[in-house]
């Protein structure tokens, strides 16, 4: 688990050093165990020269800096041969160079059928595995790899850089292509090193991040920075780009199979994924609720582990009654389990807040994501550099009231006739139940499948955006861009009931883009790789087969899920309604929180003053302040745009 970068002239002009050691260092915390630099010739006639530090750089550079127009960077966080496995890593000719990030779960297995056609190794890492499946797969080698990665292959005899980011977008990786400079790193602050990229807000990403509370791949909210979706390859030659899917990723829905064998099925799938990603050479741990999910990995670590594993949770302070970190103890105890806990306060959230939107680079309306960080730093403290967590579950066994909405629509469109629809909102005002019941009423107004998929997923109609955004800023928006973004994800959806169709859609946009890249930044802040062994390949070969039928039954979300699990953690949890982080945000946004954001929108130039309207935030600020309308969801959002706003716009040293 690292971090990478690169930079390639195509111009011709040479790469600065300095530069590029400044791409790689603004990842410092993605790997703190090393730290290397490569300048390379692209025609091949001057020897590389890989380097540290610009003290340590070699002599020949300072002849022959013009040959060197491509440099790659690499931090390394050490999980995996801890003394063979520095990057950038070539082969033996020095003709193929990578830089990469992540974890190829099936390497050992990979090296195996390579050994065979005649490869040989030096080292015993994945990184060098990724190489020699490059010489001998070409561009059809992610295809064979079971991981979470992003990585770049400088080919030497193709003059082409080769870049690829894992089946379900695991592993976030930038891209950009500026003044004949072609960049690419695993952190948006890296390209940003680079004072020349223009710093330009883009209004049409912009839009998609209020409608989904994130910002869907390719866009970022940066003019002309993209984000490589996944299960993408990126091609680079001096005579252009090009970008292709390597993975066909529609599964047919297998209606044949039985309810058993289905469980069975999952029941080795699941073991088999816990196990294979338990592969480390450092200390490892779990990221604990008390949820199924969570649970029943601590199980199976207990059970492939020789020594108690570690495991950590967090509360939220005034979310006593839901917190889980008593639940989260008695599945320790059982299991054996080394226990740690963290009470997280307001002050706490915001105090992090710069940090955190600095360290996620990306705005997102997700009021548990900065939690995370406090999971993968207190584990940190104790030597832990691996977690593995629940993630991904949810969304491929259906495990969210979306869900239950979706295979239930048809009965449910009960709940909107007279008088419901006017007495709910006004009985349930203020709570998180009376916002759910007018999502509910705005989704079921949709006329066909692309608008009811988008409202959704958006948090907001097409009233509350015109309220929100600034009369000029809303004329330069792509308004049917959303709804065009979510129509291209059903177009590759399989054939089916409408509850699979959602399955699809959510586990290739919503996850990987707000929850995944959450996970990723906030564990990587902490220096910590986190897993998930849900969206393990072949696992999820199994779960996307599934017919929904079997994924909510009745009133019971993730059934089949919840059935499989029940040979490792039994009834008792697996029938236990879902919390997962239920922080105290609505709580905090009327107090210290609140104040916070005050203080931040006060100033004429910040984010919410130039491209917003404040006085109607204010006013939704003061609703919640006084719980006639549970804003929190929207609220946390713009603090999380103003705080990016601050970090990345207005931060001295930018």
């Amino acid at each position: 688990m690292c971090g990478i970068c690169g930079l390639w002239n195509l111009s011709g002009a040479p790469v600065d050093p300095a530069l590029l050691v400044a791409m790689r260092d603004s990842m410092s915390h993605r790997g703190p165990d090393g730290a290397l630099c490569a300048l390379l010739d692209v025609r091949g006639c001057a020897e590389p020269i890989v380097f540290e530090n610009l003290g340590a750089l070699d002599p020949r550079f300072v002849t022959r800096n013009a040959q060197f127009i491509l440099g790659l960077g690499h931090r390394r966080l050490a999980i995996i041969d801890l003394d063979t496995g520095d990057q950038p890593m070539c082969n033996e000719d020095g003709s193929v160079w990578v830089v990469y990030n992540g974890e190829v779960y099936n390497y050992r297995e990979l090296r195996r059928e390579l050994e065979v056609r005649g490869h040989v190794f030096r080292t015993t890492s994945d990184t060098e595995v990724i190489i020699h499946a490059y010489e001998e797969y070409g561009k059809e080698c992610p295809t064979r790899f079971n991981g979470i990665f992003a990585f770049a292959i400088w080919d030497l005899r193709r003059r082409s850089l080769f870049l690829a980011r894992d089946h379900f977008g695991v592993k976030p990786l930038y891209y950009c292509l500026q003044n004949g400079r072609f960049y690419f790193a695993s952190e948006l602050k890296a390209i940003l090193a680079d004072l020349t990229v223009p710093r330009e807000l883009d209004l049409d990403a912009l839009n998609l991040c209020l409608t989904f509370r994130h910002t869907p791949s390719p866009w970022t909210l940066f003019r002309d920075i993209y984000k490589l979706p996944p299960g993408f390859s990126l091609s680079v030659t001096q005579e252009g780009i090009w970008k292709e899917r390597y993975w066909e990723d529609t599964s047919a829905i297998d209606r044949s199979s039985t309810e058993a064998e289905w469980v069975e099925a999952l029941q080795e799938a699941v073991e088999n994924a816990v196990a294979r990603q338990m592969v480390s050479d450092v200390p490892i741990g779990v990221s604990l609720s008390s949820g199924v999910d969570s649970t029943t990995i601590l199980a199976l670590m207990s059970k492939h582990s020789s020594d108690p594993v570690r495991a950590f949770t967090v509360g939220f302070a005034g979310r006593e009654a839901t917190s889980e970190i008593e639940p989260a103890r008695q599945m320790a105890t059982r299991f054996g389990a080394e226990f740690h806990d963290l009470v997280i306060t307001a002050g706490d959230y915001a105090d992090f807040m710069a940090r955190y939107l600095w360290h996620l680079e990306e705005p997102i309306g997700n009021q548990a994501a900065a939690a995370y960080y406090f999971v993968a730093e207190m584990a940190r403290q104790r030597g832990v550099k691996v977690l593995l967590n629940g993630q991904g579950a949810d969304e491929a066994f259906a495990g969210y009231p979306r869900y239950l909405a979706t295979a239930h629509s048809r009965w449910l469109r009960f709940g909107t006739v007279p008088p419901l629809r006017w007495v709910l909102p006004i009985l349930f005002a203020g709570t998180v139940l009376g916002e759910r019941y007018r999502r509910f009423l705005f989704t079921l107004g949709s006329s066909n499948e692309e608008d009811r998929f988008q409202r959704v997923f958006s948090i907001l109609t097409d009233e509350m955006r015109r309220q929100l955004v600034r009369p000029d800023v809303l004329a330069q928006m792509d308004l049917d861009l959303p709804c065009g973004y979510v129509r291209e994800q059903l177009s590759r959806a399989p054939l089916g009931i409408p509850l699979e169709r959602m399955i699809y859609v959510d586990l290739r946009t919503s996850l990987p883009d707000n929850l995944l890249l959450c996970e990723d930044k906030m564990a990587m802040a902490a220096s910590v790789e986190a897993r998930v062994p849900f969206l393990d390949l072949e696992l999820m070969t199994v779960a996307e087969q599934i017919p929904g039928k079997f994924k909510v039954r009745g009133l019971r979300d993730k059934y089949i899920h919840r059935k499989a699990c029940t040979h490792w953690v039994g009834r008792e949890v697996t029938s236990r309604p879902q919390i997962g982080f239920d922080t105290a945000v609505d709580l905090w946004l009327r107090t210290q929180l609140g104040d916070h954001m005050r203080q931040l929108i006060e100033s004429p130039s910040s984010f919410i003053n130039i491209f917003l309207d404040p006085k109607h935030i204010l006013d939704l600020m003061q609703e919640h302040a006084e719980r006639r309308r549970d804003h929190q969801r929207i609220l946390f959002l713009l603090l999380s745009l103003e705080s990016w706003y601050q970090a990345f716009f207005k931060c001295e040293g930018w």
